[in-house]
């Protein structure tokens, strides 16, 4: 099995009091945003989309809310150096909903989309849609693989679904057992490992308590299964994850 961590674009919380009490008002914290391709004996799954490639042509970056958006390399530049077109690509999974994780989804209307059930009836079901439906709605006719808590994608215990509700309804976290080790991709139950330990809690997330129990049920997978973690959006994470992976050139399970 191998994973190829691709670039879905810069981020940058211009408040971390948003993110949690034990940031300061006003503080500046920079944010990582990987895609992760992971090319299974069964099929390649993409797990998020990043931000828009669109946004490629604001130089500068774009203001949303309380984050600056950049995107430095286009998703579709990064698969067709791996000689893949959005085509190629057999199962699409949402960590969740947010703008900057579905951004370029609206190229994979073909893929199964793989989402917790309680993360699509919010995204797709509700009478009234996400500001960034645009995002998705392409993929309103899809086949869909709607799940219901945990989940072994090929029953090899090679990819699994972990849900972890709070951050959105349906929010859900990673666990790949790849040769050398297993990582737990944690999506957006915390925004850096400061946030993980200290159990911050955005105060936009739906949930408080089930984001504290998710965080809870990460701590117990990391112990069960003797995995790392893999924090999302935390640049140090995914600065030496890419370090590794360029001497490596992939990350492989044989």
């Amino acid at each position: 099995m191998n994973v190829h961590i691709l670039d879905g674009g810069e981020m940058a919380c211009t408040d971390g009091s948003f993110l949690s009490s034990q940031y300061n008002q006003g503080m500046h914290i920079a944010l990582a945003n990987p895609v992760f391709l992971i090319e299974h004996p069964k099929g390649r799954v993409l797990w998020d989309t990043g931000l828009a490639d669109g946004l490629h042509t604001e130089k500068d970056g774009v203001e949303n809310w309380i984050f600056k958006l950049k995107v430095n390399q286009t998703l579709l530049k990064q698969l067709n150096e791996l000689e893949l077109r959005p085509g190629d690509i057999d199962y699409l999974a949402f960590s969740h909903m947010h703008i900057d994780h579905t951004g370029n989804a609206n190229y994979f209307p073909h893929s199964t989309i793989i989402m917790q059930e309680a993360e699509y009836a919010h995204a797709f079901a509700a009478p009234s849609k996400p500001m960034n439906y645009a995002d998705y709605e392409g993929l309103s006719d899809s086949t869909f693989m709607k799940l219901d808590g945990d989940y072994d994608l090929f029953g090899d215990g090679l990819i699994t679904f972990i849900a972890t509700p709070g951050h959105t309804p349906g929010h859900q976290s990673l666990m790949l057992r790849l040769q050398d080790t297993t990582m737990i991709i944690s999506g957006d139950v915390s925004y850096t490992q400061h946030h993980f330990d200290s159990e911050g809690i955005p105060i936009f997330n739906t949930d408080p308590e089930a984001s504290r129990q998710s965080i809870a049920k990460i701590r117990r997978w990391l112990v069960d299964h003797d995995a790392q973690l893999w924090i999302q959006h935390d640049v140090e994470h995914y600065a030496s994850r890419k370090a590794k992976n360029r001497r490596n050139e992939r990350i492989t399970r044989k």
